[in-house]
């Protein structure tokens, strides 16, 4: 009599099941503190709505998809950049709590290339102009921008990468499993001179960025160079922060930016070299791909280049971000990605801006389709900001779940 008895079968689910009592039934909000923060109330929990708690007997709540993604790779240079333990402390609850499993780990990425870049042959020095300042750190990872604000101080990579063995800890004490950046092709200047047989191809410019902060190299995936440092590259992830129950990684060699070659045959070989990295060093990898480029450059992603993009990683073995379903969805013109599991995601958020929208009718109604294909393996939240329009977020991580059964 009095007491709530809550069964899940993870520490996130457990978590989850508190957070629909309070949200559901005790009246209660548990929100980022810039938009309320937690509001739970000891006068909730009267008597009288325990009694009717209990006169409802048990109620279940299950998951219709496996995975509640979170995050969008550039949220961290919007929202996360300068975050200390406490904040991110805050932030894992929160995830915890609106039932969220598969996680973007964004920290750290640098340090890790900087070992990985050492390892053959790169001095620390050939980097700098290489690494983005700690702003702007997610277009550097995607090609966009190269030293832009820098050069990226050696005590913050090292910051973040302590930062991170601290959140990962964490994510596998809740029961979540990390999703990495991995190598995606990108490389220093510097390894012209060092390896002048080396394959590379100016990135496009994204932005109209200046001479200098534009166009990093590709590295082509035909050249042997390109495993061996996505390889070496997870193996120092894995020294550093261990192994997980699970492998997922994420990786964007095209993000708003043309590959060097329309043909199937360099598309396709792409894909295949970015995951011939991650599984010479962790044979069960699976890849996490944004399908953000198929929206943003439609003229170039024909289905020729699509399909030439998926087919180069085994079926079942990528897993792919309908990141504006939302808004634009790809999976219902693109005969559900081509059959490839997939997450339907809610972007929402562009830049980081604060007002209040969102489109609630859409993401019911687009959730509800896509729940009619089977290779719908998820839903997933990816601002480019958050700490924005808590409703619609509550409202995003419940579509994880069908009704609840009395």
């Amino acid at each position: 009599g009095g007491k709530v008895h809550v069964d899940g079968t993870s520490c996130v689910e457990l978590a989850s099941g508190i957070h629909w009592f309070l949200k559901y039934f005790a009246e209660c909000s548990v929100s980022w503190d810039l938009t309320g923060g937690v509001q739970v109330s000891a006068a909730s929990l009267t008597p009288e709505r325990l009694a009717v708690l209990e006169s409802r007997g048990t109620v279940t709540v299950e998951r219709a998809v496996p995975f509640s993604f979170y995050q969008n790779v550039v949220t961290l240079s919007y929202s996360m950049a300068f975050w200390e333990w406490d904040r991110w402390e805050a932030e894992l609850d929160w995830m915890a709590l609106q039932g969220i499993n598969l996680p973007l780990m964004p920290l750290g990425m640098e340090a890790l290339q900087v070992a990985t870049f050492t390892a053959i042959g790169l001095t620390a020095s050939q980097l700098q102009d290489f690494f983005p300042g700690p702003a702007f750190l997610a277009w550097g990872r995607m090609g966009n921008i190269q030293g832009y604000a820098g050069p990226l101080p050696e005590a913050c990579m090292a910051k973040q990468l302590a930062l991170a063995k601290r959140v990962v800890q964490r994510m596998r004490e809740y029961g979540m499993d990390p999703v990495y950046p991995a190598f995606a092709g990108f490389v220093p200047a510097a390894l012209a001179d060092l390896y002048p047989e080396a394959a590379l191809t100016p990135a496009s410019n994204w932005c109209h960025f200046p001479t200098g902060y534009c166009c990093p190299y590709m590295l082509d995936p035909s050249d042997p160079l390109f495993a061996k440092i996505g390889s070496t590259y997870i193996r120092t992830l894995r020294e550093q922060l261990g192994w997980d129950t699970a492998s997922y990684y994420i990786a964007d060699s095209f993000n708003e930016m043309k590959p060097a070659s329309d043909t199937p045959e360099y598309i396709s070989g792409v894909s295949a070299s970015v995951f011939a990295g991650m599984t010479a060093a962790d044979p069960n990898a699976t890849w996490i791909m944004q399908a953000w480029l198929f929206f943003s450059d439609s003229r170039f992603w024909q289905p020729t280049q699509i399909k030439a993009l998926l087919s180069g990683v085994p079926q079942g073995r990528l897993v792919l971000l309908d990141l504006f379903a939302d808004e634009h969805p790809v999976w219902t013109r693109t005969s559900a990605l081509y059959g490839h599991p997939f997450i339907w995601c809610m972007l929402h958020n562009f830049g980081g801006n604060n007002a209040m929208y969102g489109a609630l009718p859409s993401v019911a109604e687009g959730v509800t389709a896509a729940l009619e294909k089977d290779n719908l393996v998820g839903v997933g939240m990816a601002p480019e900001g958050i700490e924005q329009n808590p409703a619609l977020y509550e409202f995003m991580a419940g579509e994880a779940h069908a009704p609840c059964k009395a």
